[in-house]
């Protein structure tokens, strides 16, 4: 009887098939997670140099062609990617000058307009159904006075963060300049020294990574330009028949709100429509709210689906987590490189699925 249930005490614990399978997989999953948190974490705290770096390859993937069309033709490496840089940086310069234009020969009115409006919204508070006394509504204008002034004093404080905020900014676009041009110059020898230095084995898969994720860079901007361009001009050309002011600033807006997909549309829709309101009244500030819907609704159904889908090949439902989650952790860059950088991993893990599978071509 004691042999018999030594031999059952030593007997092993059969431990069910997908129990194993899941504690397998969960620490895999696990010590994945935790070395994909690591590199965010470090990426994050290295943003300054991070963020103009990425940003300058997205540059260099929609500038390369160029440059690669006038060295094909014999131009030095040095004077096409200077030619390339040096156009792409006064076709900036212009579009600047001119958006400053327009500001500038509009504001005036603008801020004479909002002078107009709180005096109305004053005599509107004195009159039915608030019947405020004059002397409630100076008050309610001194204590909105003061709280602004007191935000006012707290950011003054923050006065050496806001001139280390200006130095980062004004050092990550020398640096984004910086690796740009020698992207434009010197890119396909850098690509080779890199793929020198990767295992024969894997020079083919890093290629084809590579040649991948330039495509979907190139693909993203200018899918996404083009939507947003197609958005600013609808929207601009609804603000100038209503006459709204500082339509063509309001349209570069809107432009520039379509590289944050399904949410810089909709802020830019929204400080139309203040605008309106300050300056126009509120029936065309609810016309400019309509056309703002119907635009996005144009956008959404019809541009998304023939142009931006097609270069990031991403579901809405998807593009929204992703965005969401770029918002929260990189802050407005997060939510535009978010997309991107989520197609590139589709990407990836669609190059080695179909790599997986014997006799499967690469798409």
């Amino acid at each position: 009887m004691g042999d018999e249930r030594s031999v059952t005490e030593q007997r092993p614990v059969k431990v069910p098939l997908a129990l194993a399978g899941a504690a397998a997989w969960g620490w895999r999953i696990l010590v994945a997670a935790a070395a994909l948190a690591l590199i965010v974490f470090v990426l994050i705290q290295l943003y300054v140099v991070v963020v103009p770096v990425v940003l300058a390859l997205f540059l260099a993937a929609v500038l390369e062609p160029a440059a690669a069309w006038l060295r094909a033709r014999r131009w030095p490496s040095a004077l096409a990617a200077a030619s390339v840089f040096v156009t792409a940086l006064g076709l900036l310069a212009v579009v600047l000058y001119w958006i400053g234009a327009s500001v500038a020969t509009q504001f005036e009115d603008v801020g004479r307009q909002l002078q107009e409006g709180i005096q109305s919204a004053k005599e509107w508070a004195q009159g039915e159904p608030l019947n405020l006394t004059p002397e409630r509504v100076e008050q309610l204008e001194a204590e909105l006075r003061d709280t602004a002034r007191t935000a006012s004093g707290g950011f003054a404080e923050r006065a050496v963060g806001r001139a280390r905020l200006a130095g980062e900014v004004l050092g990550g676009i020398v640096l984004l300049l910086f690796t740009l041009f020698f992207l434009l110059k010197d890119g396909a020898r850098m690509a080779d020294w890199l793929r020198a230095r990767i295992p024969s084995a894997y020079q083919d898969d890093a290629v084809d990574l590579t040649t991948r994720a330039r495509q979907v860079m190139r693909q993203y901007l200018i899918a996404t330009a083009a939507t947003g361009f197609i958005d600013g001009v609808l929207i601009g050309l609804a603000l100038w028949v209503l006459g709204v002011p500082l339509a063509v600033p309001l349209a570069v807006l809107t432009f520039l709100g379509g590289f944050v997909p399904l949410v810089g549309a909709t802020v830019a829709g929204l400080v139309s429509a203040v605008v309106a309101l300050v300056t126009n009244g509120l029936g065309v500030a609810l016309l400019v709210v309509a056309a703002t819907i119907t635009v996005q609704q144009i956008e959404g159904n019809l541009l998304q689906p023939l142009i931006l889908e097609r270069a990031v090949r991403l579901h809405p439902l998807v593009t929204v987590w992703v965005v969401a989650a770029g918002l929260v952790v990189g802050g407005l860059v997060g939510a535009f490189l978010s997309v991107p950088l989520a197609a590139i991993a589709v990407g990836i893990g669609s190059h080695y699925r179909t790599k997986a599978q014997p006799g499967s071509a690469a798409p």
